[in-house]
């Protein structure tokens, strides 16, 4: 299988098939739909999920091939299946078998899912292409129902001291996760109209969020206020003054900015345990390290015996990257 690393996506077998291009191409496998993994295709192969949440978002017109975990579609010599990535809503893993040998591409994934997304399904296969946007021994984050309890104790204790409590979360998958957590605790939920706009279509695929509401600039009713970083400023989020605001990221306080209380470690991406776990439960031959740490995840996996490489122009370091607002997801 004839693999070739883009700074703008993974082409396989000569232009045949993409995976993850951020530049049009005429076929091409969208993972999950963050703005960075996407773009207007001629064809999408992805989830339903996913085609519905780009659809929203792009307002494309692609057409696109979907896909439900573990069905399987032939694209030319290739045949391409897809597998919960445990990120986000629709996120998946990419199983591809050509002649003689296999891959997965594991795009931005997480063993253990959400309240919103399933568990991670990584299959076998003879070459792993992998994400290491934390793949550094130092990140390893906390059990998410400690971490949700914690925010739970946030709202509660603001709510109950005359503040709006405020998670800074961004618009697709974390703010849903956030808000779900929240809702499932009863406590009331006011989210930015950029998070908001999305959760209709994770209620008509069975994800409900009790108790929550758009968050409108005349509503002064008490309510945590979930909402993306860009927007803490707005006009709608201030009125409710006095705040007490939370990042929501597995950056953590490195995320920090002023005016910025707490930070939870609450993150979409797989930790380094993580992802020594895919790594471990897709046995393969031969890794690729893409995106974040991956020099250093590379060497981690070199140490325990893998034929592992850095993909150069998809690796580096990524602290500079988080200055006080975290990016990247």
């Amino acid at each position: 299988m004839r693999i070739r690393f883009a700074s703008h996506g993974i082409e396989l077998e000569k232009g045949l098939l993409w995976l993850d291009a951020t530049k049009p191409k005429p076929v091409a496998v969208v993972t999950h739909a963050h703005g960075d993994h996407t773009a207007k295709h001629e064809r999408i192969l992805c989830t339903p999920e996913t085609g519905a949440l780009m659809r929203r978002r792009l307002g494309t017109d692609s057409e696109f091939l979907e896909l439900r975990y573990g069905e399987t579609m032939r694209v030319g010599d290739l045949e391409v299946s897809l597998y919960s990535a445990g990120h986000i809503l629709g996120s998946a893993m990419v199983l591809v078998r050509g002649p003689g040998r296999s891959l997965l591409y594991t795009g931005d994934a997480k063993p253990e899912g959400g309240l919103t997304c399933p568990p991670a399904d990584p299959q076998h296969a003879d070459i792993l292409i992998t994400e290491a946007t934390f793949g550094r021994s130092d990140y390893r984050f906390p059990p998410a129902e400690k971490t949700r309890a914690e925010m739970i104790s946030f709202a509660r204790e603001s709510l109950d001291g005359g503040s709006a409590p405020v998670f800074l979360a961004y618009s697709l998958g974390k703010a849903q996760e956030v808000m779900a957590a929240l809702c499932a605790a009863e406590i009331p939920v006011a989210a930015h109209g950029a998070p908001w706009n999305l959760c209709d279509i994770y209620r008509r695929l069975g994800f409900t969020f009790p108790g929550s509401r758009r968050l409108s600039k005349k509503d002064r009713r008490r309510a945590a206020i979930v909402v993306p970083p860009r927007f803490l400023k707005s006009p709608e989020v201030q009125a409710l003054a006095p705040l007490r605001v939370a990042a929501v990221t597995g950056w953590g306080d490195r995320a920090r900015a002023p005016g910025v209380e707490r930070a939870f470690p609450l993150s979409d991406h797989a930790d380094f345990d993580g992802l020594l776990q895919i790594v471990e439960a897709v046995k393969p031959s031969e890794i690729h390290v893409i995106h974040g740490y991956a020099k250093e995840f590379t060497q981690t996996l070199r140490d325990r015996g893998y034929d592992a490489r850095a993909v150069e122009g998809h690796s580096g370091p990524v602290d500079g990257t988080i200055p006080g607002m975290f990016k990247p997801r």
